[in-house]
């Protein structure tokens, strides 16, 4: 499957962008139909938890399906010792919750392309 990766309004790390398409990669295993994927990462730099926001569009024959996930960012000495790592959970968690509601509808968009 191909997909672009694309972060908005920030730099996002390569390790943050691999292990975001190692998470979406896993799709063809639900769909083999797919053809691409687009996934844009966004910083919801105007909410007071500084909200991650995860935008997937999943290209498959005849329709597309369009995920949106907005995730809060964790913002945690406690649990973190560097802001970096905490962007890069958060985006992680929302990546999760969007891959998790894609599979559901790649799955729902093969079952009915078997019945016809």
């Amino acid at each position: 499957m191909d997909k672009t990766i694309e972060p908005v309004n920030f730099n996002a790390s390569k390790e943050l962008t691999d292990h975001i398409g190692e998470i979406f990669d896993k799709l063809v295993k639900y769909n083999d139909r797919i053809v691409s994927a687009d996934i844009y990462l966004k910083s919801l730099r105007e909410t007071p938890t500084r909200d991650k926001k995860i935008e997937v569009r999943i290209f498959l024959p005849g329709k597309d399906v369009f995920v949106e996930q907005e995730a809060d960012s964790f913002i945690s000495a406690a649990q973190k010792d560097v802001f970096v790592e905490q962007e890069a959970d958060s985006f992680i968690s929302a990546a999760q919750q969007a891959f998790d509601r894609c599979k559901i509808l790649v799955i729902k968009e093969k079952e009915k392309s078997a019945t016809h």
